[in-house]
């Protein structure tokens, strides 16, 4: 075997059980914070709550979730709009289908068959990325400028935190203001010319053609950004609603969204077990009932799941049929 194939498939090789270490920390950190969750709830009383719920927050809780899914497609298909527009329809059906494939999988998973999938609609995969990737950052941004902050400060009863908004907020103007000096950009093509990454360089183009050209269309992404944290607390709150908790609603969106940030890490599988573990963490420091707070977010869960799957199984079905359909005019 030649020496160059040789070290590929040692590399493949080791790769292959890097991912199966990573799979196993996971899988690890979700038990572990699942453990955690049975110590400090009353299972009797969890059971007498899950098991019987209100039904008209729960249905509200269902249909909230479901506009703030659509918001997410939504904000996508805006920065979409300023580099290679695509129509609405078909954009929204691939949009669901990569959240649906999200929901089993790491964040990026989906996001990355989101581009898979615009490449039907012949939208370049640099150029989706791009696109996801700055979306992504936004988001990111927000929950960390504005709700990690106010929850923290909520916690602690202190307002020391919003350093963290500060830091933020001027690593952002830095990189925007950086990012519109023609000498800067000319600077780092030329250093990633010559260095390992120098496969980034279209994607890292159409990312800075997008801040510097488009800004409206950035701003329409925070803006809808914004209303699907809203929206989030809402989802959250009809939740809390369906078991009989009855707080106010500002610290049930700050720790949303708070929790939210917890659950793009990738340290679990999908974020089983951190999301629900930090909301009843925060929430029962707050005064909320423990176990109110983990049947809620467990409402939660199990509806993004089940409409997840229903996404998934009626793409197949459409695959199927028009696969079939195909070879039926052939």
């Amino acid at each position: 075997m030649p020496r160059r194939a040789l070290y590929m498939a040692m590399l493949r090789t080791a790769l292959a059980r890097q991912r199966w270490v990573v799979w196993l920390l996971r899988l690890g950190v979700m038990g572990s914070i699942l453990v955690w969750l049975t110590r400090q709830l009353n299972l009797q009383e969890l059971q007498r709550v899950a098991v019987n719920p209100a039904l008209l927050p729960l249905m509200g809780m269902m249909v909230t979730g479901w506009l703030f899914m659509l918001l997410g497609g939504i904000k996508f298909w805006v920065l979409y709009q300023a580099i290679t527009p695509v129509a609405f329809r078909p954009f929204i059906g691939y949009f669901f289908v990569a959240t649906a494939l999200g929901v089993f999988t790491p964040a990026s998973l989906g996001d990355f068959s989101l581009a898979a999938l615009l490449r039907h609609e012949r939208v370049p995969a640099q150029e989706s990325l791009a696109v996801i990737v700055v979306d992504r950052l936004l988001t990111v941004s927000i929950y960390a400028v504005v709700f990690l902050p106010l929850t923290l400060g909520m916690v602690l009863h202190t307002a020391q935190w919003w350093w963290v908004s500060t830091s933020f907020a001027a690593g952002g103007i830095l990189l925007l203001a950086l990012n519109g000096v023609p000498a800067v950009r000319q600077l780092v093509h030329r250093v990633l010319l010559q260095s390992p990454l120098a496969y980034l360089m279209s994607f890292l183009a159409t990312t800075s053609t997008l801040i510097r050209r488009h800004p409206w269309y950035l701003l329409g992404n925070i803006g809808l950004t914004l209303l699907r944290c809203v929206m989030a607390g809402i989802v959250v709150q009809l939740a809390l609603w369906a078991v009989g908790e009855w707080q106010p609603f500002l610290p049930v969106l700050y720790t949303t969204n708070t929790i939210s940030l917890l659950n793009l890490l990738p340290i679990s599988l999908a974020g089983l077990g951190v999301y629900e573990g930090g909301g009843v963490a925060i929430l029962s420091h707050l005064g909320f009932d423990r176990e109110h707070v983990f049947a809620a977010l467990i409402y939660q869960r199990l509806y993004v799941m089940l409409y997840a799957l229903l996404m998934l199984v009626l793409w197949r079905m459409l695959r199927r049929n028009t696969i079939a359909a195909g070879k039926g005019e052939a």
